[in-house]
């Protein structure tokens, strides 16, 4: 009986252990980080060239990551992106291109939102200015 107590305990622990490597060697997700989350534009003119701003974001995880829309709040800020598959801890840009001569006169604040794969969900940034 003592043997057979042993046995059964031995194969227990080997099956717990053996559960916990698997449990902790799935693949958990793509994620992205941004380099920011606030553009500050400064003080602009409408009478000033269109601004060009480059987002960098990584994928932190460790699934592929794709960027699948980015949507700006006002027709006077668009964007262009890479599409396709970003390998975990690669990076990649997005162009931000801000023309304040279709922006109005005054406080500037408008949102990005970035959607993805990513476990973290979609994600903002703020783009700011001043325009005189």
């Amino acid at each position: 009986m003592k043997a057979f107590l042993r046995v059964l305990t031995a194969a227990v622990l080997l099956s717990v252990v053996g559960l916990c490597s698997v449990a902790a060697s799935q693949p958990e997700g793509a994620d992205i980080e941004l380099s920011t989350a606030i553009i500050d534009l400064g003080t602009l003119s409408q009478d000033d060239e269109r601004q060009i701003v480059r987002l960098k974001y990584t994928n932190t995880g460790d699934l592929p990551l794709v960027v699948t829309e980015v949507r700006t709040s006002c027709s006077c800020t668009t964007v262009e992106y890479e599409r396709g598959k970003v390998l975990p801890g690669e990076h990649r840009y997005i162009t931000i291109m801000m023309n304040p001569a279709k922006a109005p006169v005054g406080q500037y604040l408008r949102v990005m939102q970035i959607f993805s794969t990513a476990k973290s969900g979609t994600k903002r940034v703020t783009i700011k200015a001043v325009i005189e």
